[in-house]
């Protein structure tokens, strides 16, 4: 091969290297958290009220949700629908995004989580506390409290729990439908683990300018290479 076939080559596999993974229809790792244990092992919770976690987006990404979860405990379907919902906590608590998953075996089942992909996607923006949680019964019970190291991979690259709160499980909250978030408690690092979130990532704008200069770049070496 060429010098200048190898560098159009190379030039290509960095432009690519630069693209962010996307699910297209399906929920495949990018979560806001992924369970490195099973969590029907542990101590299963039936609290009814609104559970869930504060997380905060990690800087210069984008992250673009699509959709939401609840966790089948077992993976043989949901007794009950569950209302599993977003807000943005940096302003009010507002509702963001909210969907019903279904009972039974209907919704997908893709790492413990039984998922609705959203209508639209909601966009994030990067450095911004957000607000996760899912309306609980005493039928569909979920692990309890999950902390961070061992017990769950929190954060990947573009969203992280780590600095984030759980939720109190008083139950303050019978309806999760009028946007209201339950109240946070003070513990740090964990989550209540009955809902969960997929998304795609959006990098910042200065990483899209690089990849279009590598573009550039490739279309320059191919019409020199012509002339």
């Amino acid at each position: 091969m060429k010098t200048k076939s190898k560098s159009v080559v190379a030039a290509v596999a960095v432009c690519l290297a630069a693209l962010p993974a996307t699910h297209a229809q399906t929920v495949d790792g990018s979560m806001l958290f992924n369970p490195n244990v099973d969590l029907s092992t542990l101590s299963q919770n039936g609290h009814v009220g609104v559970v869930g976690g504060v997380f905060l987006t990690s800087y210069n990404y984008y992250p673009q949700v699509n959709y939401l979860g609840y966790y089948d405990n077992g993976g043989d379907g949901l007794a009950n629908s569950h209302v599993v919902s977003l807000w943005d906590n940096s302003a009010g608590n507002t509702l963001l995004a909210s969907v019903t998953v279904p009972a039974g075996t209907s919704a997908p089942l893709v790492n413990g989580f039984r998922w609705v992909q959203l209508p639209s996607t909601v966009g994030m923006t990067y450095n911004n506390w957000y607000v996760i949680g899912a309306q609980t019964d005493n039928v569909d019970t979920w692990g309890d409290l999950i902390t961070g190291g061992a017990q769950v991979s929190f954060s990947g690259q573009y969203a992280n729990l780590d600095s984030g709160y759980e939720f109190s499980r008083a139950g303050r909250y019978g309806n999760i439908g009028d946007g209201a978030p339950p109240n946070q408690a003070g513990g740090s690092d964990a989550i209540y683990p009955a809902a969960n979130m997929g998304y795609n990532v959006v990098p910042e704008p200065s990483t899209l300018a690089l990849l279009g200069i590598g573009m550039s770049m490739v279309l320059g070496i191919a019409r020199n290479r012509k002339s």
